[in-house]
């Protein structure tokens, strides 16, 4: 099967979409099916190897806009489909990946597979600041054979901007366990102030939604003592306000703003975490950081926000807070402090909970839902072709 995967974004960026899009794309290719993922093209040219990949990386010229002359960026998948035709397109995001492959007349006989990680439908998305693309992501919906709901969350999404959706999967994202459970080197340029079972650890894009700001604040409640550490990873517009809000809320080298943190060091991280916390403000569609977290044997505190809620047992694998809830975050990291055992109980919990997210997993569900598009497809078509021949005789 050749299966186009059409993304908002791709590797080396390290967020959740172009994360699960090189995972699948791998994936498909190791199941001996040819997966090309066609995406925009790098903001500024880090290093990249596209031609190592197992699988084929096609980039295209930038959006110039989210409302004028999107379409025509099918010229691209057009092209890449008469050069190596595919039997079925996946977009990673409604808009505009959904619209401009539902768009495209020439792949219009190619069925359509959409997946949602929440982005791209939740309270800030485009769909919520541009009402006018609404019609837009509709059409997407109304074109697709079937879209991917991550989660609970997703699927009512998914439902409110089309209620006549042809078929929806719930299929989550994955993760590799064998990874995160794995004994890894200490990273080199990490802190000496980072002592293994002594920090609570963030992982994530640092902006506002993510609510890193609330995690400083409890922080400084929940210990005074100075002998745990919060381990902030990762970069974003807001680095330069936290490392501000930190120092004037006195926490010195208590916070490690280690920067953006990938393979050996991520892992490192996760394993020798007391736990991790998600304290985002409004929804996850379904955060890689929580189930490497699991996988890694850490229990996760995150905020009872769709996304997070539906993969947290509270008391069992991690705990939930409400979102914005400063005291109710300190006394969740206060009793995981206390209690060293407890923390090491869910850890084990948490662990056990995510084997099914086998990314070998996920990639199978996958094209058993790409085999049963495509079949039911092949099947329309024929009743379509019996049709005009009924109507062909009777003239």
């Amino acid at each position: 099967m050749r299966i186009c995967l059409y993304t908002e974004t791709a590797i080396p960026m390290l967020g959740g979409q172009a994360l699960v899009v090189d995972a699948l794309a791998r994936q498909f290719a190791a199941l001996g099916h040819d997966a090309v993922v066609l995406a925009p093209k790098q903001r500024s040219a880090g290093a990249t190897d596209d031609a190592a990949l197992p699988y084929a990386l096609v980039r295209h010229p930038r959006l110039v806009s989210t409302r004028w002359f999107v379409r025509c960026y099918g010229w691209w998948l057009r092209r890449l489909h008469r050069q190596q035709p595919f039997d079925i397109i996946h977009c990673h995001s409604t808009y505009p990946q959904g619209y401009i492959a539902a768009a495209c007349r020439a792949t219009a006989g190619v069925p359509l597979v959409i997946t949602s990680h929440g982005s791209d439908l939740d309270p800030v998305s485009l769909l919520h600041r541009k009402p006018r693309l609404r019609a837009r992501y509709a059409a997407a919906l109304e074109r697709a054979d079937a879209v991917v709901a991550v989660s609970g969350a997703t699927e009512a999404n998914f439902r409110a901007v089309c209620p006549t959706l042809r078929c929806v999967a719930r299929i989550p994202n994955g993760v590799d366990a064998v990874r995160f459970a794995a004994d890894v080197p200490r990273p080199e340029r990490l802190p000496r102030g980072v002592v293994p079972g002594e920090y609570v650890l963030f992982i994530g894009r640092l902006q506002p939604r993510k609510g890193v700001d609330l995690l400083l604040h409890a922080f400084a409640r929940a210990t005074r003592d100075g002998r745990l550490s919060l381990v902030v990873a990762g970069d974003g517009p807001e680095e330069a306000t936290l490392r501000e809000r930190a120092a004037a809320l006195g926490l010195g080298d208590s916070v490690q703003f280690v920067g953006r943190v990938e393979g050996d060091a991520k892992t490192w991280l996760l394993r020798h975490a007391l736990c991790s916390a998600i304290p985002s403000r409004i929804s996850e569609g379904f955060p890689l950081t929580l189930l490497e977290s699991f996988a890694a044997g850490r229990p996760v505190i995150g905020t009872r926000i769709p996304g997070l809620e539906e993969l947290i047992e509270p008391q069992r694998t991690g705990l939930l807070i409400a979102p914005d809830a400063v005291d109710e975050l300190a006394r969740a990291m206060g009793r995981l402090i206390a209690n060293r055992t407890l923390a090491e109980t869910m850890g084990r919990a948490a662990r056990n909970a995510v084997r099914g997210y086998d990314w070998r997993i996920i990639a199978r569900r996958h094209v058993e839902l790409f085999e049963d598009v495509i079949a039911e497809r092949a099947v329309r078509h024929v009743a379509l072709e019996d049709s005009y021949a009924r109507v062909r005789r009777a003239a």
